[in-house]
């Protein structure tokens, strides 16, 4: 077997390393007895995220892009922010539900698994390249878990799940494997024109995520600018939706036929235009 050149290596450590971190997670949140051993597990995941995001990027550095990195990197995801997360939330506190928890880890996980592999499909069709996320990405909905456990172990200091809690953690895991699979578009914030108001508005998000972090704990900020960062995106899924019907009901009244605008086109008139990559946060290529 021929050894590949070290450019196509270094790159898959990367990814390695993000699926090293969802293995740990899993044996970690398996043995977990505190409400610390819970808070460890799921800080694995920004280090994955960290670690995922930096793979594609290596890649294009060296010029160390190939079919298999991509493959590698949709398996890793799939096992990192699909699988890993899925069990730290059941061991956390699903698994009191039995059969119906494994339940709720099936359908969190199988919308990862279905996000990755429409991403793939669209790659290959369209190259890769567009303005938005088609459904929210995998690292995100997998960080997303990972916060919810943070913030009840961790920043709250609570030992167990109050069983209460339970249909409203069913609920959250359910609701963004929705997100996952759904058609709504969220921004990639990729070659974004870095305008006046940008800037501010950038600096101000960084302010308040630092002093947040700083008053209460990093994994509680990052869960926030997550919160925040899945709300703009269904806000602007909502407005696009409602100015396509405006839209519709004008032409209806004044009795012409003038064609509705695509979803991306309606959504760079709402939002702004910039140019940047369809990927799962580290793209290879």
């Amino acid at each position: 077997m021929k050894i590949p050149p070290s450019r196509y290596i270094l790159p898959n450590l990367f990814t390695l390393g993000a699926t090293f971190c969802g293995v740990a997670m899993i044996w970690l949140a398996a043995q977990a007895t505190t409400a610390q051993d819970f808070y460890v597990a799921a800080s694995l995941l920004p280090l994955a995220l960290l670690l995922d995001g930096f793979d594609g990027r290596v890649a294009r550095w060296v010029q160390g892009q190939s079919k298999f990195g991509v493959q590698m990197d949709s398996l890793s995801d799939f096992l990192t922010f699909g699988v890993a997360p899925a069990f730290l939330v059941y061991f956390w506190g699903l698994q009191q539900l039995g059969l119906w928890g494994l339940l709720t880890v099936f359908v969190f996980a199988a919308g990862a698994m279905v996000r990755l592999a429409r991403f793939n499909v669209q790659a290959e069709e369209d190259g890769g390249a567009s303005a938005y996320f088609t459904g929210l990405p995998a690292p995100m909905a997998g960080m997303a878990a990972g916060g919810l456990v943070a913030v009840h172990a961790g920043v709250l200091g609570h030992e167990a799940l109050d069983p209460k809690l339970l249909p409203f953690v069913v609920v959250f895991m359910v609701g963004f494997a929705v997100l996952m699979v759904s058609e709504v578009p969220f921004r990639t914030f990729k070659d974004v024109s870095m305008t006046r108001s940008l800037r501010f508005g950038l600096a101000l998000s960084v302010t308040v995520v630092v002093g947040l972090a700083l008053a209460t704990d990093w994994m509680a900020a990052l869960s926030v600018m997550l919160f925040f960062y899945v709300l703009t995106g269904l806000a602007s899924s909502v407005l696009r939706r409602r100015r396509q019907i405006a839209m519709a009901r004008r032409a209806v009244l004044v009795g012409g036929a003038e064609p509705l605008l695509d979803d991306e086109e309606v959504f760079e008139d709402e939002l702004g235009v910039f140019e940047g990559e369809d990927d799962e946060l580290g793209p290879r290529s």
